[in-house]
């Protein structure tokens, strides 16, 4: 004889009545859960965790754990709706969602609210679930679901609608409030679409404006033209255009200095300003400021420095010249 069952954990009212229920079918099927999974196609091991009380099963779980069990059509009902109040239970989410009855629907948005409330009222089946139960798989794709149940769309006609509503269990004789409602919603405030790009009033001034030539601050049309887009632009976008430009620009401008932005010793202008109608960065390395040779701010050029030595390149090159006459010198005389 199989080892007895822990007490069903009624620490969750509604799916502690459920896993009682599924309890009492096998028990009045004189069925152990071998003999249960054999006639399921179900693990055994999923069985007891259906009747446990721990957790709630899947909706497909529990229909096949009572048609196991022998029972009939009014016996799978009845479970159905235990396992929808114990995940209403379980989820938490009904009590805080409000929306209009079919009949007092004016909008999408009444009707996007209404049916995840709908959604919610049947337990939040699975998508597949919904797709599976409702009748008409084929106008109910698990996309199409999702969509729905997430609020992003309503559904794209009437038959989409009458088919989720099968899905989540709404009887097909109060299929007419929500048609008629659907009928009104889609017909007075259809949900915003968004708009394509050439429609969106900032992104064609930026087509067109990128599609002319940029003719620098001084020419009066490109400088008007780019006015009228900082108006249009949010702060933050601006402050991130702006960024992004001056990078791009500084690094332009560094590729034609022979340096990187990124090399350890980093161009970095000195000057901003324009010449001839375009704005110039430019670099100014003097002795002061730079701690480096080359030009000095005013543009003169130093003299070359002194070496080591003491003595200027000539010298130093000449008093060479002379130590080695001297040494070839002393040389001979040590021969003779």
């Amino acid at each position: 004889m199989g080892r007895r069952e822990n007490p069903v954990d009624h620490s969750r009212p509604a799916r502690g009545q459920l896993a009682a229920y599924l309890r009492l079918r096998r028990q009045s099927a004189v069925m152990t859960y071998r003999e249960l999974a054999r006639a399921t196609g179900l693990s055994p091991a999923t069985l007891k965790r259906a009747a446990s009380g721990t957790v709630v099963p899947r909706h497909t779980t529990v229909e096949a754990y009572v048609e196991g069990c022998g029972g009939g059509a009014a016996q799978v009902q009845y479970a159905g709706e235990l396992w929808r109040h114990a995940r209403i239970e379980e989820r938490g989410r009904l009590s805080g969602l409000h929306a209009p009855r079919p009949e007092l629907i004016s909008d999408a948005a009444d009707l996007s609210r209404a049916l995840e409330v709908v959604w919610e009222q049947a337990g939040a089946p699975s998508l597949r679930d919904i797709r599976d139960r409702s009748g008409n798989p084929l106008a109910l794709p698990v996309s199409s679901a999702a969509r729905i149940v997430n609020r992003d769309a309503v559904p794209a006609d009437e038959q989409q609608l009458e088919a989720f509503l099968a899905g989540c269990g709404v009887p097909p004789d109060k299929h007419a409030a929500w048609t008629a409602a659907f009928a009104k919603a889609t017909a007075a405030h259809e949900l915003p679409q968004e708009p394509a790009a050439a429609d969106r009033p900032v992104e064609r001034r930026l087509l067109h404006m990128a599609s002319a030539y940029a003719g620098g601050p001084g020419t009066r049309t490109n400088s008007q033209a780019w006015r009228r887009l900082v108006e249009l632009l949010p702060p933050a976008a601006l402050d991130e255009a702006v960024a992004m430009g001056m990078h791009s620009y500084l690094a332009s401008q560094a590729s034609l200095n022979g340096k990187s932005l990124q090399a350890p010793l980093a161009w970095q202008p000195d000057l901003f300003t324009t010449h001839e109608g375009r704005y110039v960065a430019v670099e100014v390395k003097s002795l002061s400021s730079r701690g480096r040779g080359g030009p000095a701010a005013g543009g003169s050029v130093n003299k070359p420095r002194t070496p080591a030595g003491g003595a200027p390149p000539t010298a130093r090159a000449a008093q060479v010249r002379g130590k080695r006459r001297q040494s070839a010198t002393h040389r001979l005389t040590a021969v003779r």
